[in-house]
């Protein structure tokens, strides 16, 4: 089976690391997946509390090679999206 999202390679693998955040994202706020927007807050739209916090960083260092995220400065989903996407494409 092969998954395409976007118009080449690197936008089938934002995609995917995408829908991998999402599953993190829903799992740790026991929220579905499909609720979930880029402009939903950490903090203040999700109740973002030092459990999922230090789970949710654990997970993102798990699943992306060690990559240690900033929750604070990327509060909202889309800048922690596009934090994670940025660091694991910033040496190619």
């Amino acid at each position: 089976m092969c998954i395409k999202i976007g118009n080449d390679e690197l936008d089938t693998v934002k995609g995917l690391m995408t829908m991998c955040l999402n599953a993190l994202i829903s799992d740790i706020f026991d929220i579905d997946s499909e609720d979930l927007t880029l402009e939903m807050s950490l903090t203040n739209t999700l109740s973002m509390d030092d459990q999922q916090s230090r789970e949710l960083t654990e997970q993102i260092s798990e699943y992306f090679d060690g990559l240690e995220i900033n929750l604070i400065e990327n509060d909202s989903l889309e800048e922690l999206f596009n934090a994670v996407v940025a660091a694991e494409f910033e040496n190619i």
